[in-house]
């Protein structure tokens, strides 16, 4: 039995248990909610998790790595994460749960193919490219939130100022031209 085989025949059991993880990782209530509410307009976060899970399982196994696919792939989860209340490793963390999975489940399997050692290390060296682009991406996801954080504090002192009568309308300034906009 081939490597690809194994990893097709095994794709809904092991992105279910990648899922799992990932779900796990929320409370309990919301876990639950998440993994049997649907409908993506009243549970968008576990919509956004189930299909990126998917989508990133089958870009990890297919033929050819494709980096832009993974980045499309992985970018809801990461942006979803990157704003709610968890480390960067938290964030992240799921990502690297796949190979848990996979080598579990080749090792029930007790294939004896040779060629297991160059697939799983082909798969988790996909699987480390694809940490390396969500990082990538969380850190932009992390910036952007502190910026609108930082934009937004600004602009209620601003008007706290203006309300209070101790300052005039400020023009307002790009900080990194110099210059008025």
């Amino acid at each position: 039995m081939k490597m690809h085989t194994v990893f097709h025949e095994n794709r809904d059991k092991w992105v279910e248990q990648w899922l799992d993880f990932v779900i796990g990782t929320y409370p309990a209530e919301s876990g639950r909610f998440f993994r049997n509410t649907l409908d993506p307009f009243s549970n968008p976060v576990g919509v956004t998790l189930k299909k990126g899970i998917e989508d990133l399982y089958d870009i990890l196994v297919a033929p050819s790595f494709d980096p832009d696919a993974v980045a499309q792939a992985v970018k809801p989860m990461v942006h979803l994460r990157a704003v709610q209340e968890f480390t960067a490793s938290e964030s992240l963390g799921f990502l690297f749960e796949i190979k848990k999975i996979a080598a579990a489940g080749v090792k029930k399997l007790q294939i004896g193919h040779k060629d297991i050692g160059e697939s799983m290390a082909e798969f988790e060296s996909r699987d480390d490219a694809v940490m390396l682009i969500a990082f990538d991406l969380y850190m932009a996801s992390k910036r952007k939130v502190y910026e609108l954080r930082s934009r937004h504090a600004r602009d209620n002192v601003r008007q706290l100022l203006i309300k209070k009568g101790l300052i005039c309308e400020l023009p307002d300034i790009d900080p990194d031209l110099g210059d008025k906009v």
